[in-house]
């Protein structure tokens, strides 16, 4: 039996929660970020904000709360989960201390609908509203556990509460209850020795939807509520309430304080909308008054951090840093945006797609004005900014000729090279110097700093440079033709390769005359295959002081002095296959060795320049050609790039090496360009032009936005009309005009909607349309909206029986308010016009009496999961769908999954099933069924008998056809549960395919790749490992688990194990890869000391911690 290895592509990039406070140290100001179950604490600085440390946290966080115990210099956190394992946790001498922690959870009572809040008294005591109707109250002491106790609130629905600030130690709170009469305020006195509430004032019937309280700082005490008409000031002596009106439903979602004085405080609302609540203060609080300030993303958290500073986390659209302004800036906002953090949550749908050559996911993320559409890839993009036809390029070079920036493009073929002169974005072909443009360039350069000689290398020989001066030239003295050659240009160092010889040149300008200096030479025991010259950090503005070459038919790699070229270093390469492309540089404060061959291997060594040693060679593949590697330079920072017909990048992250995919299918050259128009770019050449471009920020997993500015649903690819389908949602007020995608296309058909009286008030209505993109630009060609209360659910692109066209089928819901579940909806063929994708077709229409929540494709006819059951079409072109069979027994089919003829439904409430189509009969008979009670939020199958499921309280499971049972009397077999995983998130989409090609020299090898998105805008892989590997990864995950300690101080196993409401199972059947692999961002040596207590696993199996670290080292390189 296969295991399932779990380990996130993408980590969560939702901000929810944030706290600011001196966490680090008494004189910084920190930002913690809650991102699931890790915590980023952030330090603000005069350059913005800059990463301390992320906190692992065995638990997904609902609640952070920052607080200053008595007597300390910093502020503790108190840290909250789901599962309600609550931390008291510090940061001393550069670690994080837990003082105190516990489980909180009582045996009875009922968990709150309004959510967690977590309040603290000044004194250090802790208030947690966690069920309905009591108040959990938790003691705290340094190193133990928590104690906590239970008091009764008067009302059973309470919707916020907060200790507010008083004068002396008396535990006063305020909240806010509801019940059939509306909303009323509470402020009570607790008494710590009965455990009771004691009343102290009370308002009734407060805004119907009041949902925060701000308490106000002493000496003006009291407290703020925040309600979608009325902001109510309740002051904490009795006196006469204060409130000031705010606009028709405006509907907060976060606030912060600005000032300690607590006169101006930042609000959020749900349209994105900015205010600032001013407080006109005398000895009390006279009056309010609010002020729009701007729009931001739409809000959950809200956060003034210093100068006019804020941040805005957001779990809709991406979070922001911001600066307030004092005065508009020309769109009339008061609102800067610094820094813009993606967030591709929630991840409502995907799609794997393959275009040119380069493997990404579409996903379908955020939801009203902050819907988008995200392109996530395994690589980095570059952007194209200009291009020249010129075909058959192999080498570039950049001059900046007596310039401060770059002006000359050397380009190189086989039989010519061209000059190529660029002023701005104007590129034209002209001569510089004494430059030979009839046979090709090997290398070429400007010398020093002033960059006034130019050199240049053919195999002819070297020829130096410049203006008014006679050229001078050199070659070899045996008149062998040069072959290779490597250069640094601030210091005029050359290094030659001729045939078995190697030179090693200065260039020198001594007064009237240039000269070329031969300062050593070394004949090697066989012919140069390539060359490089570095020193102790590959920097290019001290001088090089070794050089690296490696050997044709001894297949040697050589390390030399460049003074003597004496061999320092020398080592034989583990292939007969001969080296293309050598660099020895510094990535990460680690000296690399890369060596590429000719059949597109890369090999990389670590580079120990003290003692002249290689460390254990890896590889990778990076193409099918022999590729060749260059050092550019982008925002500052030196990465390796590598040329081939799959070029990639190479960058360290946590100080191990990453091979970063590049958006283009081949690249022959490449190198970097500063110039007036093309900044911090690079030019590249392919097989017919030259390209500039700038290329995207260099990561692991790269995210491109393409803003809807509407709730987008549903996604769909056809390749065939090269175009993108996507269903999506907006809120349409009438009279004002919206720029939302939808209204952007260059055709629109479908409904209209009718002209609004213009003396009535603006009707606010919901549209849902569909839109044509193209898959390039990402414009919409084409918008078709539906009719009023006609909502989009489902699309899918396919054939349809024996018909070769190419359609997009949209399942829409019709929306009556009276009706509980909708009883009427449509099956819309529309297509594509290939030759012109702004047409969008109406085919067909088949009306059905329900929702069609999932639609797939099976064996040409079209499956749909309506209601409560799974039902297939029939496809005539001249008639249209029509129904063929059904199957039932479902609450509501929420998916419907397709492998072979076998299907995968996922009922709302009853789990998977299993049917199978016979279309001898045309019936889709149920074939096996998992009995258990799960709601199901998504599935998909691992194999056809084999399939995986997450359901709505965050856990993942597998389940397998369990044949050894005998079948049930109607020819059932059990769908039994194998395998348990509580994730911490909720899994929205599940798709078979991954990014990553797994590695062909992998020891380890995975299958049946399954890639998922989460509402916490997380993507997740998930692949099956063989049995022989499962003993020795369950064993390295308990060893790393029994060593690194986690800040709730609670087991792995804990943390790891399927939890229900009413039931609990242990974690089987998957390994925690995110667990295994932060075995790599440790010391290697601590790393190897852990893995030496894995015990032996079977014959065959890895027992050398080395070997078991590069094992995890290979599964960190399938995502």
């Amino acid at each position: 039996m296969s295991l399932s290895y779990i380990v996130s592509a993408k980590k969560s990039t939702v901000i929810s929660k944030t706290e600011v406070g001196n966490f680090t140290d008494p004189k910084n100001l920190n930002l913690i970020l809650n991102r699931g179950n890790r915590l980023d604490v952030q330090l603000l600085t005069p350059e913005g904000l800059k990463s301390v440390c992320e906190i692992p946290v065995y638990g997904r966080i609902t609640n952070l709360q920052l607080f200053r115990p008595k007597n300390a210099e910093t502020d503790y956190l108190i840290v909250l989960t789901e599962k309600l394992q609550m931390a008291v946790l510090a940061y001393e001498n550069s670690k994080i201390v837990t003082k105190a922690a516990g489980n909180i959870a009582d045996r009875v009572g009922r968990l709150t609908d309004y959510g967690t809040i977590i309040t603290v008294h000044k004194s250090g005591l802790i208030a947690v509203r966690l069920y309905d109707g009591t108040l959990k109250l938790v003691e705290w002491e340094k190193h133990s556990d928590l104690k906590h106790f239970n008091v009764r609130f008067d009302s059973i629905n309470v919707i916020d509460v907060k200790f507010m600030e008083t004068k002396d130690e008396i535990y006063r709170m305020a909240y806010i209850s509801e019940d059939n009469q509306g909303r009323h305020l509470r402020v009570v006195d607790l008494g710590m020795n009965d455990k009771e509430f004691r009343a102290f004032s009370s308002q009734e019937n407060i805004s119907n939807d009041a949902s925060f309280i701000i308490p106000v700082p002493q000496p003006i005490g009291g407290v703020i509520v925040l309600g979608m008409d009325t902001i109510l000031y309740h002051p904490d002596d009795r006196r006469n309430p204060v409130s000031c009106p705010v606009s028709n439903n405006t509907s907060f979602t976060a606030y912060s304080k600005v000032d300690v004085e607590g006169n101006r405080y930042l609000l959020s609302d749900n349209k994105g909308r900015l205010l600032m609540l001013l407080l006109n203060v005398d000895d009390s609080i006279r009056e309010m008054r609010v002020e729009h300030l701007g729009l931001t993303s739409t809000a959950d958290t809200v956060k003034y951090l210093d100068n006019a500073v804020a941040f805005i986390g957001s779990r809709l659209g991406d979070s922001q840093l911001i600066r307030l302004l004092d005065s508009p800036n020309p769109d009339g906002s008061f609102v800067e945006i610094l820094e813009t953090y993606v967030n591709i949550g929630p991840i409502r749908d995907m799609i794997h797609v393959e275009t040119e050559g380069q493997t990404q996911l579409i996903t379908v993320s955020g939801a009203h004005k902050d819907g988008s559409l995200r392109v996530v890839r395994n690589g980095v993009g570059i952007d194209e900014s200009n291009n020249a036809d010129c075909p058959g390029v192999e080498n570039i070079f950049v001059l900046r000729y007596k310039s401060e920036l770059d002006n000359y493009v050397i380009a190189s073929t086989d039989f010519q090279t061209h000059c190529i002169k660029v002023v701005e974005d104007d590129l034209t072909a002209g001569g510089l110097l004494d430059f030979n443009e009839n046979l090709p360039t090997i290398f070429a350069g400007c010398l020093f700093k002033n960059a006034e000689l130019v050199v240049q290398v053919t195999k002819n020989g070297v020829q130096l440079m410049k203006e008014g001066k006679t050229s001078v030239f050199w070659r070899p003295e045996s008149q062998e033709l040069i072959t290779k050659a490597a250069a640094n240009v601030l210091h005029g160092q050359i290094v030659i390769a001729a045939k078995d010889e190697l030179y090693y040149l200065r260039c020198l300008e001594d007064g009237d005359s240039l000269e070329i200096q031969e300062i050593s030479k070394r004949v090697m025991s066989d012919e140069i295959s390539c060359v490089d010259i570095s020193n102790e950090k590959d920097d290019g503005s001290k001088e090089a002081n070794f050089v690296v070459v490696t050997l044709w038919n001894s297949f040697k790699l050589e390390s030399l002095t460049i003074t003597d070229l004496v061999t320092r270093m020398e080592a034989f390469l583990p292939t007969k296959v001969v080296a293309r492309s050598v660099i020895a540089t510094y990535i990460d404060g680690i000296n690399y060795l890369l060596v590429a061959l000719g059949d597109g291997v890369l090999l990389y060594y670590t580079h120990d320049l003290q003692n002249a040693q290689l460390g254990e060679v890896k590889r990778t593949s990076v193409g099918t050609r022999p590729p060749s590697m260059r050092r550019i330079w982008t925002n500052r920072r030196q990465h390796v790039f590598v040329c081939s017909d799959r070029p990639v990048i190479v960058f360290s992250h946590n100080r191990k090496l990453v091979f970063s995919n590049v958006n283009l299918k081949l690249v022959n050259a490449i190198c970097s360009i500063n110039s007036s128009h093309f900044r911090d770019s690079l030019v590249l050449a392919d097989k017919t032009s030259i390209i500039f471009g700038t290329i995207d920020d260099i990561q692991k997993i790269h995210v491109r936005t393409y803003p809807m500015g509407e709730s987008v649903r549903r996604i769909a690819h056809q390749k065939s009309t090269g175009t993108y389908a996507v269903l999506s949602t907006r809120e349409d007020v009438g009279g004002v005009v919206s720029t939302s995608a939808s209204t952007t296309a260059v055709c629109k058909s479908g409904y209209e909607k009718k002209a609004q009286d213009e003396s009535s008030a603006p009707a606010v209505s919901e549209i849902s349309s569909l839109m044509i993109l193209d898959q390039h630009t990402f414009k919409v060609q084409h918008t078709y909206f539906f009719e009023e209360r006609e909502v989009s659910i489902s699309v899918i692109s396919g054939q349809l029986g024996q018909d070769p066209k190419f359609y997009y089928i949209v399942g829409t819901s019709i929306i009556n308010p009276e009706e509980t579940e909708s009883k009427q909806g449509k099956l819309i063929v529309f297509q594509v016009d290939p030759e012109d994708r702004s047409k969008l077709r109406f085919i067909s229409q088949k009306e059905i009496r329900g929702t069609p929540y999932s639609i797939n494709i099976l064996n040409g006819k079209l499956l749909v999961a309506i209601n409560s059951a799974v039902r297939m079409f029939e496809w005539d072109p001249d008639t249209g769908l029509r129904h063929e069979c059904a199957s039932f027994n479902n609450i509501t089919a929420l998916s419907v999954k397709v492998m072979g003829d076998q299907i995968l439904v996922a009922d709302l409430m009853r789990s998977m099933k299993l049917l199978t189509y016979r279309s001898m009969e045309g019936t889709l008979d149920e074939v096996a069924k998992e009995s258990n009670c799960m709601w199901m939020a998504a599935s998909d199958f691992i194999t056809a008998e084999k399939v995986i499921g997450a359901e709505l309280q965050h856990n993942l499971f597998v389940c397998e056809v369990d044949k050894t049972r005998a079948a049930a009397d109607d020819s059932r077999y059990p769908l039994e549960a194998i395998g348990f995983f509580y994730l911490g998130e909720m899994v929205n989409v599940m798709r078979r395919c991954s990014l990553v090609t797994p590695p062909d020299d992998s020891l380890i090898q995975v299958s049946q790749p399954i890639m998922f998105g989460t509402v916490d805008g997380s993507i997740g892989l998930v692949v099956q490992i063989d049995e022989k590997w499962k003993k020795l990864l369950l064993n390295v995950e308990k060893a790393i688990a029994d060593s690194i300690k986690n800040c709730l101080q609670i087991d792995h196993s804990t943390y790891r194990q399927f939890s229900m409401k009413k039931r609990v199972e242990p974690a089987t059947g998957f390994v925690d890869g995110d667990l295994i692999e932060s075995i790599l961002d440790i010391e290697r040596s601590a790393a190897l000391q852990i893995l030496s207590r894995v015990p032996a696993s079977g014959d065959g199996i890895p027992t050398d911690p080395a070997e078991i670290l590069k094992i995890i080292e290979d599964l960190s390189r399938i995502h």
